[in-house]
């Protein structure tokens, strides 16, 4: 599988001002949160006018909605690109296929940019719904769809019991992302790549022990 997808990385001399005042505000809202966040906080990380960023922008409001949206462009849609390419549904090593797969999930959602994102997003979600929404549609229903189809077709060829698609999919779904989870309430505690390896082996290992109907290998 791919390499874990990247946060966008610092403007290059030929970006646009629109690219750099959206990086900085990336860097700020990160680190203080939106309320917390000034215009003048902003300008001072990019280097540019109040007059540039808000006819960009068209202010804090806007530049935020668009800070969240390239996150997800860049990380989520990679991610989901990512397992969409993986033909898990023509697997021959579900034990290998599926812990592979969680892995990647896992270290993408242990990016502390995409940690600190999911505590702004939630933090902000009374005044924000949309984001809540547009995160879950990006990410999470997006990677279950297409479990969904990718277990139907496991579960065609004989190798997985499909009693309850859906729960069989939140199931999987919501173990990988388990790690991240308790990672988001522990704040500068982040998994190496042992424990993720560790904490996913044996994950898929009890979700195969269920559902699996023969040998995983």
């Amino acid at each position: 599988m791919p390499a874990s997808p990247r946060p966008p990385g610092p403007a290059g001399r030929g970006s646009s001002k629109k690219d750099a005042i959206r990086l900085a505000a990336m860097r700020v809202f990160l680190r203080h949160g939106y309320a917390s966040t000034s215009i003048d906080a902003i300008l001072t990380e990019a280097g540019v006018s109040r007059q540039t960023l808000y006819n960009h922008f068209g202010g804090k409001e806007g530049l935020f909605r668009a800070v969240v949206q390239d996150v997800l462009d860049n990380v989520l849609g990679a991610l989901a690109d990512q397992v969409e390419e993986s033909a898990l549904g023509e697997s021959d090593d579900l034990e290998t296929d599926l812990t592979r797969l969680g892995t990647t999930w896992a270290t993408v959602m242990l990016q502390p940019h995409v940690l600190a994102l999911r505590r702004l997003i939630i933090g902000e979600s009374t005044t924000f719904p949309h984001l809540a929404q547009t995160w879950n549609e990006r990410g999470p229903q997006r990677l279950e769809q297409y479990l969904l189809r990718a277990f139907g077709r496991l579960a065609d060829r004989g190798l997985l019991r499909l009693d309850d698609p859906q729960v069989t999919v939140t199931l999987y779904a919501h173990t990988m992302v388990l790690i991240p989870d308790q990672a988001m309430l522990q704040l500068g505690t982040t998994p190496d790549r042992t424990t993720i390896d560790r904490y996913t082996t044996a994950a898929v290992r009890m979700f195969l022990a269920r559902y699996a109907t023969g040998p995983t290998r």
